[in-house]
């Protein structure tokens, strides 16, 4: 699975408390899950639902898990023991039938919460607390926008699809889209005709904290955003381009900035290796 936005933690709130208190009902799980102790030599690691209602996880750690599991961020998952953020392991898991992978990317959260109860004897508690995230804040005292963001034309969303016009230099074009449509990959975002709060939940994605909305703005938007990913070890020379935040104030006119908020966690409170398999 890709990368995804912190969910409402308030519905996840109260769906592990309705667990808790015997009114959930029973979750969706896989078939079969294999989990074994990974191997791999370096620090990439992959998540990802396939064709043929397919789940695989190599080399994760079970913080990286729960990230998936529930949608949130690093900061998000609190306690547990140190070999929780340290031993790597690989997930084979197959669901029953062949459902459509655009169905099974949500249903296999579901079932990935359920194998880690199951195998990891995992249990969280959710709790609020004062943790450091970004707020995204209109970057100019005047309140321009960057020339990669602008309000959604009206009147254009009655013809045919098009791309939403990239920056000077920008490592690639946005693909075509109709109006009410996006994109997210890594390192290039877009959208046309799409609510502001849906850029907020793509920079949450992309980001390693929780993002807050306190620009102000409302309505639809066009956007194309892009910046140079991240390497993928830990101890890789980070690549000459642009950050995400660079990128976020220069095309956007907006400004991802740190603050302190209180916000929700989730508390591990008990869990044990699993058994390989």
């Amino acid at each position: 699975m890709s990368k995804r936005a912190p969910a409402s933690l308030t519905s996840l709130a109260l769906l592990l408390w309705s667990a808790v208190s015997g009114q959930a009902q029973a979750p969706q799980t896989f078939e079969v899950v294999s989990i074994k102790p990974s191997n791999a030599v370096d620090e990439r690691t992959s998540s990802m639902v396939q064709p043929g209602g397919r789940y695989t996880a190599t080399n994760v750690t079970l913080k990286m898990l729960v990230k998936t599991a529930y949608g949130v961020h690093d900061d998000q998952v609190v306690g547990g023991p140190d070999w929780t953020r340290a031993d790597r392991f690989d997930i084979v898991a197959k669901a029953v039938g062949n459902p459509p992978t655009s169905v099974f990317r949500d249903q296999a959260r579901l079932m990935l919460r359920a194998a880690l109860a199951d195998r990891f004897k995992l249990t969280l508690r959710p709790e609020r607390r004062e943790i450091q995230v970004y707020a995204l804040v209109l970057a100019r005292d005047e309140g321009r926008f960057g020339p990669q963001l602008r309000r959604s034309n009206d009147a254009e969303c009655g013809g045919p699809a098009k791309s939403v016009p990239a920056a000077p230099g920008a490592a690639e074009a946005s693909p075509e889209m109709p109006c009410a449509s996006g994109f997210s990959r890594s390192a290039h975002v877009g959208a046309r005709a799409l609510d502001f709060s849906t850029l907020v939940t793509s920079l949450a994605t992309w980001s390693d904290r929780v993002v807050v909305d306190r620009s102000g703005l409302t309505g639809k938007f066009d956007w194309d955003l892009q910046w140079t990913p991240e390497p993928l070890s830990p101890d890789a020379t980070r690549p000459m381009g642009l950050s995400i935040f660079t990128a976020v104030r220069e095309q956007l006119g907006l400004k991802l900035e740190p603050v302190r908020v209180e916000t929700d966690v989730l508390v591990i409170t008990n869990v044990e290796r699993p058994t390989p398999d």
